[in-house]
């Protein structure tokens, strides 16, 4: 599995920002008068777009569900953005594939702005080519199109591009996309759901060997 694109996505595979997204997804239902969520429902808004978690979660009102991603926003950008660790071992994967002349890229549903952020502020923006995400006025959570326009940019085959995300909508950009994905244990998935995945790492330290056609 040679590739030249290694496309990543970003909450639960390079970083694990879930302290700053529980915390700001509670924020925005306390500040609604709203019914707190389980642990086991939070999980889930790892992944698809913050508008589609709310409205699949917490309301069937679109108005209300972007009254909720207004206030989750109100909190990330100060205090929620800053709540997270980088993986153990992502910094020095990215510097090696970038070493051996991989182009790297951020796939995400996480807005551009804070996913530029974070990469700043934790020292990843150099270790990425691109960064390919949606704008905030954006409720898609197919990033199918984001793998496309990451493909077209860097002028490479879709055979020559691999997603490495950790939830199945991860699997599904890729599917759509027609491009390989691997799936990684380590982030948020449910026991399962990434045996559709076209390759599975358990750790970052899995992820080289899949890359370089090691395994």
């Amino acid at each position: 599995m040679k590739k030249k694109l290694v496309l990543f996505d970003f909450d639960g595979t390079v970083v694990d920002n879930s302290e700053g997204i529980y915390n700001c997804i509670r924020y925005a239902l306390d500040k609604k008068g709203m019914k707190p969520l389980s642990e086991e429902i939070l999980r889930k808004f790892i992944g698809p777009s913050l508008f589609d978690s709310f409205m699949w979660h917490c309301t069937d009102d679109e108005t209300v569900a972007n009254e909720l991603v207004a206030l989750y926003r109100e909190r990330y950008a100060p205090i929620g953005s800053t709540e997270l660790i980088v993986f153990d071992g992502i910094k020095e994967l990215l510097a090696r594939l970038r070493e051996e002349g991989y182009k790297t890229a951020v796939c995400s549903s996480k807005p551009y702005d804070f996913v530029r952020k974070i990469a700043e502020e934790q020292g990843l923006q150099e270790l990425f080519d691109g960064f390919f995400c949606p704008g905030f006025s954006s409720h898609v959570s197919d990033k199918s199109g984001l793998a496309l326009e990451a493909v077209s940019h860097f002028g490479v085959k879709k055979e020559e591009t691999v997603l490495i995300g950790d939830t199945r909508f991860d699997i599904s950009a890729a599917r759509d996309a027609e491009i390989e994905c691997i799936g990684v244990l380590y982030g948020f998935s449910e026991d399962g759901e990434m045996d559709a995945a076209d390759y599975i790492s358990p750790d970052v330290k899995g992820i080289y060997p899949i890359i370089a056609g090691e395994n």
